[in-house]
């Protein structure tokens, strides 16, 4: 039996889906599964058993459609496929790939291509929302017609799921035997998302007091952030080769590994969150513009949230769910979502958590 899953393209989003995958594993444990999506999103899965990863590269394609007609043709027919995407694309992957059991939001005018295809629910965690709709279609009366049998288990605990990576990574010799912090300053959905450099060199400064060792995460494009915040944290505190910048340096594969050394990650609203979140490292994230109850760390008990909302300060422009603040650069409002959302608060937050470890 074969199963088609198109995942997510943004990393975050396809972390949140794993609660989703999680489902489909365990229901059906016989099943091959081919997962579809970005370079990003379906490196989180190349080591799984059981399933074969295919990147969706048609948008730079001169003929979209019949890109995604010739990836659906490498994929055996399968018996189920789901798109957790909400464009009318990844349905037609589905369709073309002939599978028997087509299931998707109803989005984008997109429900006749699909056999099950429910409202997306609002005011929802986004890992929610996929195992909703996983979950509504393996009870729909179009999916017990095909009497396709489903291995019943107790029921998955709703969590993020990675499975950890077999590589091992190699820290310079200070690192191994000291406490490390992670700092992850970039967003890659805009610049709206970003705390301010100088105020990361703060917190740097804090950890470095606190005889921690620190990892700086990030894409190749983000290594200028990471340069501003090494070259504020100089002025802070001496920094004597405590700070390791890996932007730019670390597979989806490797991150994992650098993730799971670290005794905890400060970070924004993020993809590298959302991993954290599911490997248990204990996180502090850092929200201004996007909704915390969709894309919040999903029940993860080490993760912690802080934002002027959680502060009692909230913003009436928040969320806003922009790229950009759509403030003037000069109005005193200008992403005030995240500038408000000062060091002290952070390192008081950080100190409460660091002291419960």
């Amino acid at each position: 039996m074969n199963i088609l899953v198109r995942i997510p393209n943004w990393l975050g989003d396809a972390v949140m889906a794993t609660y989703a995958l999680e489902i489909l594993f365990d229901r059906f444990p016989n099943a091959h599964f081919y997962l579809v999506g970005s370079p990003v999103s379906v490196a989180l899965f190349a080591h799984y058993p059981r399933v074969s990863i295919l990147v969706d590269s048609s948008k730079k394609a001169k003929c979209r459609i019949l890109s995604l007609y010739k990836l659906a043709k490498k994929i055996p027919p399968c018996t189920l496929a789901f798109t957790f995407q909400n464009n009318l694309l990844s349905a037609l992957l589905l369709y073309f790939n002939s599978a028997r059991f087509r299931v998707g939001f109803a989005k984008e005018m997109r429900s006749f291509l699909l056999h099950h295809h429910p409202k997306k629910p609002k005011n929802t965690h986004e890992a929610m929302r996929f195992a909703m709709l996983v979950e509504s279609a393996l009870h729909s009366p179009r999916f017990q017609a095909l009497q396709i049998p489903i291995h019943s288990h107790a029921p998955i605990e709703p969590k993020l799921y990675l499975k950890k990576p077999n590589l091992r990574i190699t820290l310079p010799k200070h690192f191994q035997d000291s406490k490390i912090a992670g700092i992850n300053a970039g967003a890659a959905f805009g610049a709206a998302k970003r705390w301010e450099e100088s105020y990361f060199a703060e917190v740097i400064a804090y950890f470095l007091q606190q005889n921690y060792n620190v990892i700086l995460f990030g894409v190749e494009s983000e290594n200028p952030i990471n340069t501003a915040i090494i070259k504020h944290t100089k002025k802070l505190h001496p920094t004597q080769n405590r700070i390791l910048n890996l932007s730019g340096q670390t597979t989806i594969e490797s991150l994992i590994a650098y993730f799971i050394q670290l005794d905890f990650l400060l970070t924004n609203d993020s993809g590298p969150m959302h991993i954290a979140s599911a490997l248990g490292i204990p996180t502090l994230a850092l929200f201004g513009p996007t909704n915390t109850q969709e894309t919040c760390p999903f029940n993860a008990k080490n993760a912690h949230i802080l934002s002027l909302e959680t502060l009692g300060e909230k913003l009436p422009c928040m969320p806003c769910m922009q790229r950009t603040c759509p403030l003037s650069k000069d109005s005193k409002d200008y992403h005030a979502c995240m500038r408000d959302l000062t060091p002290n608060f952070v390192i008081s937050k950080i100190q409460s958590l660091i002291s419960e470890v």
